[in-house]
Formats: structure tokens, sequence, C-alpha cells
């Protein structure tokens, strides 16, 4: 079986066989596209009479394939005709304009670890809030399979004639009405899915309620749609909904991107539970959804969001993790 290196060279120079005839002289390239948390190898392909945006075909995730069917032409067939349904849908997309009075009404943030997003932050507007960073995306579509967004890059925010300070002020808004927060106790969750999977409604409450004695109660907060809704913990309103009904202060725990736990301060050591959120991200969150590997705290009287932890762990491809609530938030 061919190595990661040997595959990338090999993908290169056969992937064209597997594709249509139109494209047997397109061009095709092997560029680095950086990601939250990583950097990419993508397959660019292009057809010389070719307008607009292309899919990406990415290496790391053509090799899994590779390694799992062991058939490099399988794999490749499955690329191509990947691609080709990507390059239907892209065609067929009616992208908007992104015109200053669009970008302000769908630029919504997202959070990410600072430490392990240098080469990402650099070539972006952001704003750093202690371990981790808030960036922007401009919203396309949301619909019930998914969300379509780009990334809002400095040539972008040029063109609105948007500054840092406004793009923020912006995106406060909008990210709370296009992905409304969705706070729920840990037990919800739980019976939701033990009922979705099939057990009946009278058992699933009955589990429920022997778990809803428990002394450590987890809230959970994310956004309607479960991705990248790990940025409300950063409105102070959420973190104030929670800690009034725990009746204590709270430690925040970054499940990943998309979520974050909230557990009573009072019921655990901050240094164990940091433990626990590493060993967590490394055995179970992939690497582009890891947040951090530190644990925060909520003071409910001073209505303050402060890192409880600082280990020196703090990336999250090996291994991440502070963070004020955004209007403390450090502008870079």
């Amino acid at each position: 079986m061919m190595d990661y290196m040997t595959f990338k060279v090999v993908a290169q120079k056969r992937i064209l066989d597997y594709f249509p005839e139109e494209f047997k002289d397109a061009k095709v390239e092997v560029m680095p596209v950086v990601k939250v948390n990583k950097t990419k190898d993508a397959i660019m392909i292009r057809k010389d009479d070719s307008t607009g945006i292309s899919p990406n075909l990415y290496l790391d995730d053509l090799y899994e394939h590779y390694r799992a069917s062991g058939d490099v032409g399988e794999t490749l067939g499955m690329a191509a005709d990947l691609y080709m349904d990507r390059l239907e849908d892209t065609e067929n997309f009616d992208f908007p304009e992104f015109s200053t009075e669009y970008i302000k009404e769908n630029v919504f943030m997202m959070l990410v670890n600072t430490e392990s997003n240098a080469e990402l932050l650099k070539d972006i507007p952001h704003r750093e809030v202690n371990d981790c960073s808030v960036f922007y995306r401009i919203l396309i579509e949301k619909t019930d399979d998914g969300i379509a967004s780009t990334v809002l890059d400095h040539n972008m925010a040029e063109i609105a004639g948007m500054g840092e300070q406004e793009i923020f002020l912006a995106a406060t808004e909008n990210t709370k009405r296009l992905f409304p927060p969705n706070i729920q106790p840990m037990t919800e969750i739980i019976r939701a899915m033990m009922v979705k999977d099939g057990m009946p409604e009278e058992i699933a409450e009955a589990v429920i309620s022997d778990m809803g004695q428990s002394d450590f109660p987890m809230w959970v907060i994310t956004n309607d749609c479960g991705i990248n809704g790990a940025v409300n913990m950063l409105y102070d309103e959420n973190l104030q909904k929670v800690a009034e009904k725990i009746q204590d202060d709270l430690y925040i725990l970054p499940s990943s991107t998309h979520e974050v736990i909230c557990v009573p301060a009072g019921s655990g050591d901050p240094e164990r539970l940091a433990e626990m959120v590493q060993d967590v991200n490394m055995s179970e969150v992939s690497v582009e959804e890891r947040l951090s590997n530190q644990v925060y705290h909520y003071d409910k009287e001073l209505r303050k969001l402060t890192m409880a932890t600082d280990t020196p762990n703090k990336r999250i491809e090996g291994i991440v993790a502070e963070q004020p609530l955004i209007y403390e938030a450090k502008k870079r």
C-alpha cells in the first residue's frame, strides 16, 4: 500500500483519467488550503475555459478512503464522481453579491483556538478572546441540511469599507439572529437521543428522572443548528441563564467548536476537569472541531468570564486553551 506522499503524486498524475473527456486538458494542482486547526492538501482542477468557483478534493480524505478500500483506481473514480456532483451544485447555486449591505446583514462569528490557527488568522479580521479568537464568516445559505458560508477576509472587508470593530458589532447581533442560542440540560439531550433511538418515552423519562437527582448537573450551550455554537458562551445572557438555573458560578468545558458544557463551579476541581477535556479532545473530537484544552470560569455576581486553568497544552492538534467575555476582548 502506498504511503501518503506517494499517493499524493499518483493522485495528481492520474486523477484526470477518471474525468469526462471535456477535462482531458484541464490543469491539476495540489495546493495547501488553510482550514480551522489544520492545513489540508487540496487537488484543484480547472479547465482552461472555466471561470468562477470550482470544488476542491482534499487528499487526506481520499487517502483514508484508499487505505480502507486498497484500490487506488476505485478511490480516484469516487473522487471524480464527487467532484462532478459538487461542480454541478456550484454551477446551479445562486451566489449573492457581497455588497456592504449584504455583509452587514449576514456576517456572523465563529470561535477557534488562537495558537492552533495562527496561519488562518493572519489573513482575516479577528479579535483575541483569552486563548481563543473570534473570526467572521458570511452566511450564504441556511437549510435543514446545513449552512453554506465563506470566511470574511481583509480584502472583502476593505471592499465593503468596514473595519474590524464595525464587523464585530454587526456580527454580535447577527449571530444571535441567524443562529439563535440553544441552551438545554444534558439530561434533555440524552432523553431526546434515547427516544430517537427507539426507546419508549416513559422509559426514557424514568431514566432521566433518576439522572435528574445528580449533584453534578450539566448544561449545554450551542445554537439552533448545532454548528459552530461554542461562540454562544461569549454572550453574558446565555451564561447568566445557566448560572441562575444551577444557582452557582460556572465552570465551562469547551466540548468542541460547536458547543460548550457548563457545570457548577462548586462541584469539581478545574485542573481535573481540564485533564478530562484534554483526554476527550485527543480521543473523541476530530482535530478540526477542537476548541481548547482549558476550563473557563463564569462569576455570576461579577458577570465575568475568565480562565479557570492555564495548562501548558495550548495547541489542540496534539493538545489547547482562556477567555473573558466578548466585549472584554482584546482587538487585533
